[in-house]
């Protein structure tokens, strides 16, 4: 593909995630969507309503895993959009670690999220943006645009490096304030046993996700040569 093509590419994937990222940290700072549920008492959620709680749902909006991919996802394809050519080994393993947790991003709402909770008004457009637009979109941009060969084996391990951060910081957080972003992570009221095996069985189905990435790069990039 073509530089100016696949940086047009990368320019609609930017623009995407921004507006999904940048729409809920909006809608949260000016509380466009007054909450009429309950929230739990383990579980984030509790600041105040209006301007006085600004601060305080902007810090809870960054302990959920979508808004940490969706960030990583706009500052990723934001340097290739600007420069298709970037590369780098800490920026390919941004780039790779992007698609990998927006990936698990969308698995994960889907399976555990989505079932259990009905979005209304404008949280209904940034969620949809967040768990599946940019996701697909981000998906669909690597597969045409790549950039190629980038995604080693060894790639598999480092992606993990910025997920295995946010666990590490959820967790604290747990332990000091007895507060989760997610219900299936509230070791308050399910335990760590519980949690660590959850914890656990996602990270081992996350890394089936980074060898299918790591198994469709090599095809792709021997599709790229046979017909470069």
């Amino acid at each position: 593909m073509s530089t100016p093509t696949a940086q047009r590419l990368f320019w609609i994937n930017a623009l995407v995630a921004w507006a999904g990222f940048g729409g809920q940290l909006f809608v949260n700072i000016f509380y466009l969507v007054p909450s009429t549920a309950p929230v739990e008492a383990t579980l984030v959620g509790h600041s105040a309503e209006g301007w006085p709680g600004a601060v305080g749902r902007v810090f809870d909006s960054f302990s959920y895993f979508t808004n940490w991919s969706n960030l990583v996802v706009c500052i990723a394809i934001t340097a290739l959009a600007l420069n298709p050519r970037r590369t780098g080994r800490i920026f390919d393993t941004v780039r790779n670690t992007a698609l990998f947790m927006i990936t698990m991003t969308a698995i994960l709402y889907h399976l555990l999220i989505a079932p259990y909770v009905q979005l209304e008004s404008w949280h209904a457009v940034t969620s949809s943006l967040e768990h599946y637009i940019t996701p697909l979109v981000t998906i669909v941009v690597w597969a045409l645009a790549g950039p190629r060969g980038r995604f080693s084996f060894s790639e598999t391990l480092r992606i993990y490096v910025i997920p295995i951060a946010w666990l590490a910081y959820t967790f604290v957080r747990g332990a000091l304030q007895n507060v989760y972003p997610y219900s299936f992570f509230d070791v308050s009221k399910l335990g760590y046993a519980s949690v660590l095996v959850l914890t656990a069985e996602i990270l081992v189905a996350g890394y089936v996700i980074a060898l299918a990435f790591y198994g469709a790069e090599r095809l792709l990039s021997r599709f790229a040569r046979a017909n470069g």
